[in-house]
């Protein structure tokens, strides 16, 4: 019987990493995991030692492909980033994708709870590979599938990810059938697009109904937000930009400080390598404004003590965009 590292090593190509750090001449690797690999780290260690290559390995966070160890990048000759695909070209970074081969089989049992026969199809890159087989496989049972192909940050067509749902822009289907884990990119698929989302997690074979009721209620939140925020501007407004190569929004947050200076309203712009609320302690603004990862505001808002905007939402606190042109806050270009 397969061991839980061995299972996972099946789903990377390491023969194609190995060949690509052999045409560079590499002798010192780095390599980067996300909290649910770091585990194995030992073994992932010991694969590249039994190849001859000195290894160091990251323990800084790995949230996507967006947060690049750029730290331990200057100390080997090459990085190599598991678990997710390229936004960007990075020198001396190999990604490894990770992907699961699920048995798109298992969506017979849940067909039936599809009302439309139109369906736009997105997912996570470790699901999405396989989406041209899974609309195949739907237009076989009459389900008419669209699919985005892979456009800027997206490498595969139907791919989403945290901040970028763009494989979902100016789709005609009037429901989309979302395939990954987790519950964070499917809700933000029903923000975006406005529709209803049917959620398959092929790990637990599990499939939910993600309706307007959620949509309604994130909406509320994000709009007590900017209530709150309105009530905290004599303290002044910290725009927030991160570091972190496929976050980093400088220009954006120059813009928001223009439009801040034009409405008279006090505003600094604040560096922060990571973004916690224990970093925004010390700092006495009554608003901030978070250009970086769009999870922070979404999915961290209650643990910060002031409000937390997205450059949206600043943009209808500011009266230049209405509530009724309410978008989520996506990254398409960085700098």
């Amino acid at each position: 019987m397969k061991t839980s590292f061995e299972k996972i090593f099946e789903r990377i190509d390491f023969s194609k990493i190995f060949r690509e750090l052999e045409e560079r001449k590499a002798k010192e690797v780095g390599i980067q995991l996300p909290d649910g690999l770091k585990f194995f780290s030992k073994e992932f260690a010991e694969k590249f030692e039994e190849k001859g290559f000195d290894v160091i390995i990251s323990g800084s966070a790995s949230y996507g492909a967006c947060d690049i160890d750029i730290s331990l990048l200057d100390e080997v000759d090459i990085l190599v980033h598991f678990a997710h695909l390229p936004v960007g070209s990075v020198e001396r970074v190999i990604y490894a994708p990770y992907y699961y081969n699920y048995e798109i089989e298992n969506l017979e049992s849940w067909i039936d709870r599809i009302e439309e026969r139109k369906i736009a199809l997105a997912g996570t890159a470790q699901y999405a590979w396989k989406f041209p087989e899974v609309k195949r496989y739907l237009e076989g049972r009459g389900v008419e599938v669209e699919l985005g192909g892979a456009r800027g940050r997206i490498g595969i067509s139907g791919q989403v990810l945290g901040c970028n749902y763009s494989v979902l822009r100016d789709i005609g289907a009037k429901a989309i059938l979302f395939i990954g884990d987790g519950m964070f990119h499917p809700r933000g698929a029903a923000i975006y697009s406005g529709r209803k989302v049917y959620f398959f997690n092929p790990l637990a074979n599990e499939f939910t109904v993600i309706g307007k009721e959620f949509v309604e209620r994130f909406l509320r939140e994000r709009y007590i937000q900017i209530s709150r925020a309105m009530q905290n501007l004599e303290n002044g407004v910290a725009i927030v930009v991160s570091s972190k190569i496929g976050q980093k929004r400088l220009s954006t947050a120059r813009r928001l400080k223009s439009i801040a200076k034009k409405k008279g309203m006090k505003s600094d712009i604040l560096f922060f390598n990571e973004i916690s609320p224990e970093r925004f302690m010390n700092f006495p603004y009554g608003v901030y404004v978070n250009t970086a990862c769009p999870r922070i505001t979404y999915d961290d808002f209650r643990k910060y003590e002031k409000p937390l905007l997205t450059p949206q939402e600043f943009e209808i606190l500011v009266g230049k965009r209405d509530w009724e042109d309410y978008k989520i806050d996506e990254i398409d270009e960085i700098g």
